[in-house]
C-alpha cells in the first residue's frame, strides 16, 4: 500500500479501522484474502488452465489482482506464495476470515467452472451482507459522503435492502428511489424497508426493472425534477452494461446531484472481489478502469477520497453543457 494511499484510509476510514481492532487486525485480514485468493487461483490453473480467465470472471478477477501484486506469472504460474497469517482476534475481522473459509469450502474450481450449487452460494452472499463487518463498512461509507446532505436518492441494483436500510439509520430521506435486475431481490429489500414492491410508501419505491434506462423512466415518475444523490456502493460490477447505464442515470440526476461511488477494485482485497464474482457480478475493474467507465458516461470526478483500500470511494458529477 502507497504511503499516500495508506494516510488517506486513516484519514476517511477510522472508524472502519478502529471497529476492526486497529491497523494491525485490518492487515492481517487483508492478508488472509490474500493467503486465499493465491490458494484459489493455484487450484483453478492446476485444473482448468489459463483459460479460465477468458470463461470465468471469478477467474479472471483472481489473476488480475494476484498478477499486480506479483504473486502470478503472465503464464498463470504461481510466481510466490503468502505465508500463511495469524488468525485475528477481533470479531469483525474473524468474521471477514470466517468467509472466505465458507467459500473455499464450497471449491474454487466448482465456481470457476460453474459447478458450485447457486443456492450455497446465494445463502452466502445473503450472510456476507448481514454481517457486522460490511455493516460498519456500509456505515462509514455513507457517513463519509455525509448522506444527509441529499433529500431525494436513487440506489441503482438495490439487492437485498441494506445499504438502504443503512441510510434510514442515518437520516430520514424524503425520497428514496431503488431499483433491482432480479424479483427476488426486489422483494426482499421492500420486505427490509417496510413497503410494498412497485408502490411508493412513505417516500420509498423499490421496484424491479430490466436495466437502469428503464429504471430511470419509472424514477422520473416519482422524482420528475432528478434526484440530489445516486448512491453506488459496490455496484458498478452489478451493471449488466457500465457504460450505457451510467449514461442513463445521469438523467436523473438533478442540478447540482452528485454520484456517490463505492467499488471493490482489483487492487483492492483479492480473494473478496473473487468472492463477489461468484455471486453474479458481471465485471472486474481496477480503480483506474472505474474511472475511465466513469468519464466516458459523461461524469467529471469532483473528490476522491480513496484509489482502492480498503475500496476505491470518490463522488462524481455528470457533466453539464
Amino acid at each position: 500500500m502507497k504511503l499516500v494511499e495508506e494516510l488517506n484510509v486513516l484519514r476517511y476510514y477510522k472508524p472502519f479501522i478502529e471497529a476492526f481492532g486497529g491497523v494491525k487486525q485490518v492487515r492481517t485480514a487483508l492478508r488472509w484474502s490474500e493467503w486465499y485468493a493465491v490458494k484459489w487461483w493455484e487450484e483453478v490453473y492446476n485444473d482448468l488452465g489459463l483459460q479460465s480467465i477468458r470463461e470465468s470472471v471469478f477467474a479472471r478477477a483472481l489473476f488480475i489482482s494476484l498478477k499486480i501484486r506479483d504473486y502470478v506469472r503472465e503464464d498463470g504460474n504461481i510466481k510466490k506464495r503468502p505465508e500463511k497469517p495469524e488468525y485475528p482476534t477481533n470479531s469483525y475481522a474473524m468474521e471477514f476470515v470466517d468467509l472466505h473459509e465458507s467459500f473455499d469450502r464450497i471449491g474454487a474450481v466448482n465456481v470457476a467452472a460453474n459447478k458450485a450449487d447457486e443456492n450455497t452460494l446465494a445463502v452466502l452472499y445473503s450472510t456476507m451482507l448481514s454481517q457486522g463487518w460490511y455493516r460498519i463498512l456500509r456505515q462509514t461509507f455513507l457517513r463519509l459522503m455525509e448522506i444527509e446532505r441529499y433529500p431525494a436518492v436513487f440506489e441503482p441494483v438495490v439487492k437485498e435492502g441494506h445499504t438502504a436500510a443503512a441510510v434510514m439509520e442515518i437520516t430520514t430521506p424524503k425520497m428514496y428511489i431503488g431499483f433491482d435486475y432480479r424479483r427476488d431481490n426486489v422483494e426482499l429489500a421492500s420486505a427490509t424497508l417496510r413497503t410494498r414492491p412497485g408502490e411508493c410508501g412513505g417516500g420509498i419505491c423499490i421496484f424491479q426493472a430490466p436495466t437502469a434506462c428503464d429504471a430511470v423512466k419509472i424514477a422520473r415518475r416519482y422524482a420528475p425534477s432528478g434526484v440530489d444523490a445516486v448512491l453506488m456502493l459496490h455496484t458498478l460490477y452489478w451493471l449488466l452494461d457500465p457504460v450505457k447505464e451510467l449514461t442513463c442515470i445521469s438523467q436523473i440526476i438533478g442540478p447540482g446531484g452528485k454520484l456517490l461511488v463505492g467499488q471493490q477494485v482489483v487492487e483492492s482485497t483479492p480473494g473478496l472481489i473473487a468472492i463477489v464474482t461468484s455471486f453474479g457480478a458481471k465485471h472486474v475493474f481496477s480503480w483506474k478502469g472505474v474511472e475511465q467507465i466513469l468519464r466516458s458516461a459523461g461524469y467529471q470526478l469532483s473528490k476522491r477520497y480513496l484509489k482502492y483500500m480498503p475500496y476505491y470511494i470518490a463522488v462524481w458529477e455528470p457533466k453539464r453543457s
